[in-house]
């Protein structure tokens, strides 16, 4: 678990040292994963989409056992809770993100952590919709699985996400 408290710290490093958000975690992951991280991390489709337990178990890790994170949970104005993951070590120079050289993998999450969670979302199903189920018609698809989510501007910008990641 060592070397994935070391990705995590690097990732949240490159992210300012902030990621809000369980499924903007995951969904960052599973795009950086698309763009050559390497992570050997297993992913599978659920309600949010492509989601990795490994991942979450890593988190874990890494906030209880390394203490490298914190979870910090926040209220939203519509009173519910998320969680915030902050970087607690700072994890030292960094050349590379799994296999992804620095500049690029911040400029990758800098892009990710700009969109709302509900794009990213998006992003990242319609992505594995294309390129894992292998969908077709992967937009009816996306409205049938992201009922009150694929409005068409939303999805306009999760295209446009993934455009802007090289990943359509």
């Amino acid at each position: 678990m060592k070397n994935r408290t070391d990705l995590i710290s690097s990732v949240m490093k490159a992210a300012d040292g902030e990621v809000v958000g369980k499924i903007r975690m995951q969904k960052i992951f599973y795009l950086l994963e698309q763009l050559g991280l390497n992570a050997d991390l297993t992913f599978s489709y659920h309600h949010y989409g492509p989601y990795s337990e490994d991942l979450a178990r890593s988190l874990d890790y890494a906030e209880m056992v390394e203490h490298a994170i914190k979870e910090e949970p926040r209220d939203t104005s519509s009173g519910s809770t998320f969680i915030a993951y902050l970087l607690k070590k700072d994890c030292g120079a960094v050349s590379h993100i799994g296999e992804i050289e620095w500049d690029k993998a911040k400029s990758y999450i800098s892009t990710m952590k700009k969109e709302t969670s509900i794009v990213i979302e998006l992003a990242a199903t319609i992505h594995w919709l294309r390129h894992k189920e292998k969908v077709e018609d992967w937009k009816a698809e996306l409205k049938r699985r992201k009922t009150s989510k694929a409005e068409p501007a939303l999805v306009a910008r999760a295209e446009a996400l993934l455009r802007g990641l090289q990943l359509d």
